[in-house]
């Protein structure tokens, strides 16, 4: 529209000086339609962190309580392992690597993007740290820790929300690795590369007390290989469902990459194991992140045929971030620009540990 009026200001007017400032002025004062689409659901997305913050300050979530009473049990009972209890109590809470990452990915998203491409790649980035915030899904990413937490009792403490008859990350017949839902999550560790070129899983602050696990022989205590840990499934949380939502673009990309490299070494990467775990509620809202990216590129041909600036249909489908409309009906409850109205009070409904 603003391109419109200057170009027939210029066809009707003497370009001189003052006016080539004046017409500069008229276009600074048009805007970036991407920028101000992306500060929209920005501050949106930054609400619904708030949001989850007072949830997580109050203890409103069904896993935090379990997080908190399984640390305090498997401290009392095995007061070796108080250090990574209390590592990982601390993680069901705002201070916790898991919402600490959802705040720096947040810090990093690009506020202003001038182009297609920059939009999008801030949409995207936007829409799974959106996702990460919902508490019926960082409900459900807790139960690594809690998970976690009972394989280090050594039975005393019972798995959640995993089939009891699937095959577990460490059948008990073999040598425990400690540490097993967790590893891959970049709020955790990350992986390095040997002298020799494999890939290594690194544990990051106190995690690193799993490297240095002790136990008569009990717990497996060598470097977990890529290779050859990806080729089980492990019933983690993230690996499975959370990490388009906990985990970067970049560490979507290096895990492709990885796997690829798995392949061409004769090597097959674990799938999702075929029993589901977790809520329901929150595989639906991972599952809408995927529908959602569908819309969202349709939003941005539709931006790119239309020219620069929207017309008035388009604008009314992104007042909703790219539509909103999902056939998921959890999804719709949502109050983020993301998912439509409501309310996110749902979460205050959880029933198990799963969070239904």
């Amino acid at each position: 529209m603003c391109y419109f009026m200057v170009s027939n200001y210029f066809n009707k007017e003497k370009t001189n000086t003052f006016l080539v400032v004046f017409l500069l002025l008229i276009l600074s004062a048009c805007g970036n339609d991407y920028a101000e689409q992306v500060q929209k659901n920005y501050l949106q997305v930054e609400k619904n962190l708030d949001t989850l913050k007072d949830k997580l300050y109050f203890g409103e979530l069904t896993n935090t309580k379990i997080v908190e009473i399984y640390a305090n049990k498997l401290a009392a009972t095995k007061p070796d392992f108080r250090p990574i209890a209390e590592a990982m109590s601390k993680d069901a809470t705002p201070k916790g690597a898991l919402f600490q990452g959802l705040l720096k990915r947040l810090a990093k998203v690009n506020r202003n993007p001038e182009n297609k491409k920059q939009f999008q790649q801030a949409s995207e980035s936007l829409m799974s740290i959106d996702i990460g915030a919902d508490p019926i899904v960082f409900n459900d990413a807790l139960i690594d820790l809690i998970n976690t937490m009972a394989e280090l009792s050594d039975g005393q403490l019972d798995t959640v929300s995993i089939p009891k008859d699937s095959q577990a990350a460490n059948v008990r017949g073999e040598a425990i690795t400690p540490g097993s839902y967790l590893v891959g999550n970049p709020g955790y560790g990350e992986y390095r590369q040997n002298n020799s070129g494999r890939s290594f899983w690194h544990w990051y602050g106190q995690y690193a007390f799993f490297r240095s696990m002790f136990g008569g022989g009990y717990y497996n205590t060598s470097p977990i290989y890529y290779n050859r840990w990806n080729r089980r499934p492990h019933y983690s949380y993230y690996n499975d469902y959370g990490r388009g939502s906990y985990g970067s673009s970049y560490d979507r990309r290096q895990t492709s990459q990885r796997n690829t490299s798995m392949r061409n070494n004769g090597y097959r990467p674990a799938t999702k194991p075929k029993k589901q775990y977790g809520s329901v509620k929150g595989r639906q809202r991972v599952s809408s992140y995927s529908r959602q990216r569908s819309t969202q590129s349709n939003y941005v041909r539709d931006k790119s045929s239309a020219g620069r600036h929207a017309d008035k249909a388009t604008n009314k489908r992104s007042s909703s971030f790219f539509g909103g409309k999902q056939s998921s009906n959890t999804a719709s409850k949502r109050s983020s620009s993301f998912f439509g109205s409501s309310s996110r009070s749902s979460s205050r409904s959880f029933g198990g540990f799963g969070g239904k």
